[in-house]
């Protein structure tokens, strides 16, 4: 069979935004994208969960959940209808360490949505029942999060990797316990500490060639710069193999992980390539073992994702539970990487990375997507061109070398949930010693 060399026609590029700061301490960055007449919007605010008391974990979701559901102008629900009639959704998300809230309309309708979007920023009404409703929602997440082989698994990576005295290592949505205690004085409380223009940046793309409509958001005004500082580092976790007990279970789901660099590292390009290389693709060294060669799994996957002070590495898949032990043994042996990876290797994690970029940054919501979580980094949008330019220049000596310095034997945490009662057993017998915990505790 020919296999046909397949290029790229043409360099692509992310585009660059028009960047403006307005008085408020609010920067916006502008894409003006031809023919996209869906704009998508996001505002990204420096808001970490760390700032959340300890015993009201959970307060971010619930406050961000909760926003939209009535304003002090339009309340019971009255501003969703508002938006609705523009064609307008709202979206938001608590992450770890920063918040965005966003979302889409048409172009030609945008003005008017963020006339209401500022509404909603700036004078939710939080209403009793809206706040107990997303509380309950929260409550059943969490359950059904423990209820889960792939969500379990990775709380329990997670908690490995941060320690559970860290905000990093407990779940972001909260539990039961801290989420029963929030009230809607709370929220309010959350909002008019943390809802600020100031050191907040608004994402805006679409077909929208005069940036004068954004002038809408200078209407947001706040009581200045939030407290949403950068958190203290966790220690670093402990490499060692826990299992979530799922009594019967005929399946295990294995997560492997470790904390790794910034993607401001110089090492950054080499080890997204090495990473695919191992086990991104699907013709992954790791894919082909378990999947292809062994029937273990339907599919390993993995690689190194970036985060805004550092970045994860994670291969993970699903096996039979009396496969797993083994499972687990072969992708620890494989992680070695005792072969240096090939010239065919790299070239092809390249031509992968470089090829799907177009793809993954096709619409006005993708871009978006992608530079919030450059603005969260403290990263420019010129970053993604650079680190394109910086892919190609990546040798197959400099992947392997990259890699075997970062993923190194005896760092690796492994999070196995499944039958605790046949996998330890199995483990052991491979010279693997697991420990099971409880999430719950």
């Amino acid at each position: 069979m020919i296999r046909p060399d397949v290029t790229l026609s043409q360099a692509w590029h992310f585009p660059t935004p028009t960047v403006m700061s307005l008085p408020t301490g609010l920067t916006v960055w502008h894409f003006h994208l031809p023919g996209q007449h869906l704009a998508t919007f996001e505002l990204v605010l420096p808001v970490a969960l760390a700032a959340e008391p300890r015993d009201l974990e959970g307060l971010g979701t619930v406050a961000l959940h909760a926003i939209d559901e009535g304003t002090v102008s339009h309340p019971d629900g009255r501003i969703g209808e508002l938006l609705e009639a523009q064609g307008a959704t709202l979206h938001g998300t608590a992450r770890l360490r920063y918040t965005t809230f966003g979302g889409q309309a048409p172009t030609r309708r945008l003005p008017e949505v963020l006339r209401l979007f500022v509404e909603v920023l700036a004078e939710p009404e939080y209403a009793e029942r809206d706040v107990a409703h997303h509380i309950e929602a929260q409550v059943a997440a969490y359950d059904s999060k423990l209820a889960s082989p792939g969500p379990s698994a990775r709380l329990a990576l997670r908690r490995e990797l941060y320690g559970a005295e860290h905000r990093e290592g407990r779940p972001a949505a909260g539990t039961p316990a801290t989420l029963g205690q929030l009230t809607a004085a709370d929220a309010h409380a959350w909002h008019r500490r943390h809802f600020t223009p100031d050191g907040a940046v608004l994402l805006v793309a679409g077909d929208l060639p005069d940036p004068a409509p954004l002038s809408r958001l200078a209407d947001w005004v706040g009581p200045g710069r939030g407290s949403g500082s950068t958190p203290a580092p966790a220690p670093d976790g402990r490499s060692r193999i826990v299992v979530v007990d799922r009594p019967g279970s005929v399946q295990a789901t294995i997560l492997i992980g470790r904390r790794s660099v910034p993607r401001s590292h110089e090492r950054w390009p080499a080890l997204r390539l090495a990473g695919h290389a191992v086990v991104g693709a699907f013709a992954s060294r790791l894919n082909l073992e378990l999947r292809e060669r062994l029937g273990y799994s339907y599919g390993i996957g993995g690689g190194f994702s970036p985060g805004v002070g550092e970045s994860q590495f994670t291969v993970g898949g699903s096996v039979r539970t009396e496969v797993a032990a083994d499972a687990v043994a072969r992708l620890l042996d494989g992680l070695e990487l005792r072969d240096p990876f090939t010239a065919a290797e790299i070239d092809d994690a390249r031509r992968y990375l470089v090829g799907v970029a177009p793809l993954a940054n096709e619409t006005s919501a993708d871009i978006v997507g992608q530079a919030s979580a450059l603005a969260a980094a403290g990263l420019d949008a010129g970053y993604m061109n650079r680190h394109f330019a910086d892919l190609g220049e990546v040798t197959p000596a400099q992947a392997t070398e990259a890699f075997r310095e970062e993923v190194r034997p005896g760092t690796l945490t492994v999070a196995v949930a499944g039958a605790a009662e046949e996998l330890l057993p199995a483990l052991a017998a491979r010279g693997l010693a697991a420990e099971v915990v409880d999430l719950r505790d």
